[in-house]
């Protein structure tokens, strides 16, 4: 089926679950992707979010991949899912978005990014947070060189999750149990939320992690995985990285999720307000030197992402996040498990 270059990429959201309602929302709002279909083995699941969007349902994959419209798979199933998923869209010759973690092991990450490549069609991960306006305003002042070299990474992500969580998601459409199980999700909070932070590190820098020392454990969740979690990093430039993640964080923490601090300065921001502010040695972009300068941002920021993917497959161009780029973060969060596992520093790559 030849589309036209000016028109949106059309997507069918495989998994209509806790995270299924965030990527129609959006795909609604974009104009280079729209939702075209939707498929989930719970009936109840894929009926609702057919019929509040008004496109087909169905609860078998090979259906809706035998839709021609159907030019780009999103996958938001749980992680144990995403290999033999990606294999039957990549078969049937359709570009597909993982949602993160882009696997539960590097074995299986490999074989989706193989998959893709034998077929010759594109492979990104979901990490839409490298389109948050904060975001995007430090990796500008890094690359103009506004903080110097960079020397500490703070990603920062606790939290309390309720109970239900563990069976239901936030949102309770499908009841299952697979985010309890370490093999089924590969972990808790630090696979499940901080991976958005280590990938976003990763695009803002340009930095990798070259070693891992960590500590987790299950407190206070009648689970396999961890709900909290505290690892020291250290980045391919000598750069000191620490990461706190917590899902049994009661009362909350404050919103700072991420902090970049260069030998010229300091920004830092979270991620859901909107606000960044930021401490510089030098004047830059008009900013005083010596104080603290706030800034507000609106993103918008899954609609960002489909956008920008849409208009690179319908230029025949590489995902602007790749696949490599999910796996890349994926081994980070499995050399933090390794570590804490083992009592030992683990270096990367694995």
């Amino acid at each position: 089926m030849i589309q036209m270059a000016s028109q949106p990429i059309g997507v069918g959201l495989v998994g209509c679950g806790d995270i299924a309602p965030a990527h129609a929302k959006a795909l609604a709002s974009a104009s280079g992707a729209k939702l075209v279909a939707c498929m989930d083995v719970v009936e109840s699941s894929a009926k609702s979010l057919g019929e509040e969007h008004g496109v087909p349902w169905m609860t078998g994959l090979d259906e809706l991949l035998g839709r021609p419209e159907v030019e780009l798979v999103t996958i938001a199933t749980p992680a144990f899912t995403h290999l033999p998923i990606t294999e039957a869209a990549a078969k049937a010759r359709k570009h597909v978005l993982c949602e993160k973690p882009l696997a539960a092991s590097l074995p299986e990450a490999d074989g989706m990014i193989a998959a893709c490549k034998r077929a010759g069609v594109a492979l990104s991960t979901c990490f839409p947070l490298r389109y948050l306006g904060p975001a995007k305003w430090v990796k500008s002042l890094n690359e103009a060189g506004a903080l110097g070299e960079v020397i500490e990474i703070r990603l920062h992500g606790v939290g309390a999750k309720p109970e239900s969580y563990w069976t239901g998601g936030y949102s309770g459409r499908t009841t299952t149990d697979w985010r309890k199980s370490r093999a089924q999700s590969g972990g808790g909070v630090i696979i499940t939320n901080l991976i958005h932070n280590i990938d976003l590190a990763r695009a803002v820098t340009g930095l990798e992690v070259a070693r891992a020392y960590a500590e987790t454990g299950t407190f206070t969740t009648d689970v396999e995985v961890e709900d909290l979690g505290i690892a020291s990093l250290r980045y391919s430039n000598q750069a000191i990285g620490l990461l706190e993640a917590s899902s049994c964080f009661l009362g909350g923490g404050v919103e700072r999720d991420f902090t970049l601090l260069g030998t010229k300065g300091q920004v830092r921001f979270g991620f859901w307000g909107g606000k960044c502010e930021g401490y510089f040695t030098e004047p830059i972009q008009g900013m005083p030197a010596g104080e603290w300068v706030p800034k507000e941002f609106q993103s918008v920021t899954h609609v960002d992402f489909y956008n920008d993917l849409g208009a690179a497959l319908r230029a025949g161009k590489r995902p602007p996040v790749t696949g490599e780029d999910g796996r890349a973060a994926l081994e980070v969060v499995l050399a933090i498990y390794r570590s804490a596992d083992s009592g030992q520093p683990v270096e990367l790559p694995l």
